[in-house]
């Protein structure tokens, strides 16, 4: 089999492409430079979607696509920056869909990156079929997001969505900037501290990932562990996997929206998700919980 990925230079695509690598997967991937960092193992080819430029023997025998490409949202949320995260997703999803209908090839399902962030800040357990839509920025990103990977089933392809929650990882997410507080005997609860956090470690992303494709599977799943927690009760696991009691009072909400304007949400607001769709497909968390998670990395050192 031979799988095309875009944004496989990124902190989740460079993993994908070394896990579907050693199970013998061949792996062409897109980029806007090849002088950008190369992956070992596979084939780099040229584009730009906003120029609509792509070399297209890219395509040439290849099955599946595994579409990633996106801006981080932990990016700038000026005007500009939110256009620009909005654009990343929207116009390179565009552009491979008339890129497909245009021209001969072999694919037959594309497997797409979504986010949780779909879902609205709610107590209630959420599913991929039972959910109230976010209506705040990231709601109308991953909505038109989901939109643009979904018309893909126009040209007959079958289409998988992958809705990926808070990932954890000590060198490119967010929990490396929770950990700093923690660790010098700072850290505190966000604001009312009852916002649900949906994690993955982000190995078992990256399996999740290689078990749709594996199994071909269609249609959404979430990419959670089975167990979300509060604000305050993340933040406690925290403080106790790094030996830290979190005695600080909750920082108000008015504070972190002082500090980060409307970003403010990524961190005040959160989403309850439930991911029994995929377990029930046979999937298996290898980190069911965040004490199992945390465990796994080295968070003294």
């Amino acid at each position: 089999m031979r799988v095309l990925i875009t944004g496989a230079t990124g902190f989740i695509g460079s993993r994908i492409c070394k896990a579907l690598i050693s199970k013998g997967i061949e792996v062409n991937y897109l980029t806007r430079s090849l002088s950008d960092e190369k992956l070992i193992g596979a084939k780099g080819f040229l584009w730009d979607p906003y120029k609509e430029q792509i070399d297209l023997t890219c395509l040439e025998g290849v099955e599946v696509i595994i579409h990633l490409a996106g801006s981080s949202i932990a990016d700038s949320w000026s005007t500009k920056g939110k256009q620009l995260i909005m654009d990343s997703r929207v116009i390179p999803t565009a552009f491979l869909v008339q890129t497909l209908k245009n021209n001969t090839h072999e694919v037959k399902r594309v497997i797409g990156a979504s986010a949780i962030g779909i879902y609205s800040d709610i107590n209630e357990i959420q599913s991929e079929d039972n959910f109230t839509k976010a209506n705040n920025f990231l709601g109308k990103v991953v909505q038109q997001w989901e939109d643009g990977n979904n018309a893909f089933k126009e040209l007959g392809l079958m289409v998988s969505l992958i809705r990926i929650g808070l990932v954890l990882d000590m060198q490119e997410c967010a929990l490396a900037t929770m950990v700093k507080p923690v660790k010098l005997w700072l850290g505190a609860p966000i604001g009312t501290g009852k916002q649900y956090y949906s994690w993955i470690h982000i190995k078992d992303l990256v399996r999740l990932f290689v078990y749709v494709l594996e199994h071909n599977l269609e249609g959404i799943y979430n990419a959670v562990a089975p167990e979300p927690l509060t604000n305050r009760e993340f933040t406690k696991i925290l403080g106790q996997a790094l030996k830290r009691p979190i005695w600080m009072p909750a920082i108000p909400e008015g504070v972190i929206r002082l500090a980060l304007g409307e970003k403010a949400i990524l961190v005040t607001e959160g989403q309850r998700v439930d991911s029994s769709k995929i377990r029930k497909e046979g999937f298996e968390f290898d980190f069911n919980t965040l004490k199992v998670a945390l465990d796994d990395f080295v968070l003294c050192s």
